[in-house]
């Protein structure tokens, strides 16, 4: 009989739960856009952030920069983001 080993020394299992639903729109909200840095990024958020205003009524959009794409958001930029913010959309370009 074959025993079969993961070589990756095991699993864990993570759950994960779905944010409760509000019944919010997004009409008033105030929506944080992060672009990460790479090509393009910007060029996506700028486009989304024009759509989320006419179309489902976000009040305001706050355009941020990470300083380079392989770094995290900073715990001071995610602070800004949450004070001012009612939700936050990273931007992924190339």
């Amino acid at each position: 009989m074959a025993v079969l080993v993961d070589p990756t020394g095991g699993t864990v299992e993570i759950t994960r739960r779905m944010a409760p639903r509000g019944g919010r729109t997004l009409r008033g909200a105030r929506v944080g856009l992060v672009d990460n840095g790479k090509r393009n990024a910007d060029i996506f958020l700028q486009a989304l952030g024009t759509l989320l205003r006419e179309r489902y009524g976000v009040s305001e959009v706050v355009p941020r920069r990470k300083p380079h794409f392989a770094v995290p958001v900073s715990p001071e930029l995610v602070e800004e983001l949450s004070a001012q913010c009612d939700f936050v959309i990273p931007g992924v370009g190339d």
